[in-house]
């Protein structure tokens, strides 16, 4: 069977972009990278994947060096790992001095992607790998989004997954710029301490990493 080369984008990480701060003061670019390094240990021994990975340490990657990465390696699939907060912040607890914010509602993923394109084809791909991805979130027990901070943002195309309408100058370039289709996922509710604990639990990045293999499969493996 052959290979299906992934790309996973540990969102965030560039200079001067760290990310959301989680209800326990942890910057979404530290979440992202444990949680790449995570699955790129985990998805080999779940089906014919060579993974890649955007950065590593404390690399600080640009956007458009990741973007031009992944077509020069030959990815067959984009994906960038995000956490989201939504909804008003609260302030509740200090670490080292600083405030952390914290939000019990407004929680679950979302998986983001774009049809800005002249290729019916990628659009089509890039479609089609959100639903997969969302599907299979969905069927391994992950609660979607129901998108009521989007509005403007994105448009609901199917649960749990929304397609990027943000006015042209603000649009997301790793949705709408990689060769090959592309998909931001939002694991969850940052603010959410809930969430923010169990998706640092070793039983949820299992979960999810047997999620995103199940949806990656070749169709013949699926």
């Amino acid at each position: 069977m052959d290979l299906v080369n992934v790309y996973i984008d540990a969102g965030h990480g560039a200079q001067g972009n760290p990310g959301n701060e989680s209800a326990f003061c942890v910057d979404e670019q530290d979440f992202t990278l444990s949680l790449a390094e995570d699955l790129a240990r985990r998805l080999p021994g779940l089906g014919p994947f060579a993974i890649k990975l955007s950065r590593q340490g404390e690399q600080r990657t640009e956007y458009a060096d990741r973007i031009t990465e992944a077509k020069d390696w030959g990815a067959d699939a984009f994906i960038s790992l995000h956490s989201d907060v939504r909804g008003p912040g609260y302030a509740w607890k200090q670490v080292q001095g600083r405030d952390c914010y914290r939000n019990e509602g407004h929680g679950g993923f979302a998986i983001l992607w774009s049809d800005e394109t002249v290729d019916s084809t990628l659009a089509a791909g890039r479609k089609d790998l959100a639903q997969r991805l969302a599907v299979e979130m969905i069927a391994h027990g992950f609660t979607a989004y129901d998108g009521a901070d989007y509005p403007g943002l994105y448009d609901t195309t199917s649960p749990g997954v929304f397609v990027d309408r943000h006015s042209p100058e603000r649009r997301i370039r790793v949705l709408r710029r990689p060769a090959m289709p592309s998909v931001i996922i939002e694991t969850h509710q940052a603010w959410d301490v809930g969430e923010a604990i169990a998706w640092n639990l070793p039983e949820t990045r299992a979960v999810f990493a047997a999620a995103v293999a199940r949806a990656l499969a070749p169709a013949s493996a699926r």
